[in-house]
């Protein structure tokens, strides 16, 4: 008797053909093929939309409450971070479009000099009382105009105060920021 393992019994792989079965061909095609379908099926799909949020601004925590839109009504960490975002970089663009060359280099220091907590323990004390607001339109006209009509705006509004109405007496004015007498 012959070697039955060259002549196609179970125990061998049988005669060597060319062709592969059809069920065969389908089943490799699928398992070459169905990963890169998938993949390209996942790939189609939109993306979810996204919104942005504006330069600056942060997501708050879905559970935290919005914070206060007055600076008053802020706790310390709230009031620094307002200061960071929003006030000192609100006001380098007032403070250099009023003089590029004087404000180069605004940030904290311009008003809480050597780190006054308070800007009105540092910046120059302004005597307004009696005709003083007069008295220094006439002396000081550019700046006082430029403070009166540009920084005083600004700053109250950055602050979440009105501006100051001197004939209320109320609002946000040059005593934000300087000591008045």
């Amino acid at each position: 008797m012959g070697n039955n393992l060259s002549h196609g019994t179970p125990l061998s792989r049988g005669p060597r053909t060319t062709q592969t079965p059809p069920t065969m061909r389908r089943l490799r095609h699928a398992v070459l093929f169905l990963p890169l379908a998938l993949a390209l099926a996942a790939c189609e799909k939109a993306p979810a939309p996204t919104t942005t949020p504006a330069p600056g601004a942060e997501t708050p925590a879905a559970d935290a409450p919005p914070p206060p839109s007055r600076f008053a009504e802020m706790n310390h960490d709230q009031k620094m971070e307002h200061m960071a975002k929003v006030v000192e970089p609100k006001m380098a663009v007032v403070f250099k479009a009023g003089d590029a060359a004087r404000y180069e280099t605004f940030g904290c220091e311009t008003c809480h000099v050597n780190h006054a907590p308070r800007p009105q323990d540092a910046l120059p004390k302004l005597k307004l009382s009696g005709d003083g607001f007069e008295k220094m339109m006439a002396e000081k006209p550019e700046v006082t105009k430029f403070m009166a009509e540009q920084v005083v705006p600004a700053m109250a509004e950055v602050m979440g105060e009105k501006p100051f109405d001197p004939t209320t007496g109320q609002g946000f004015g040059c005593a934000g920021c300087h000591a008045v007498e």
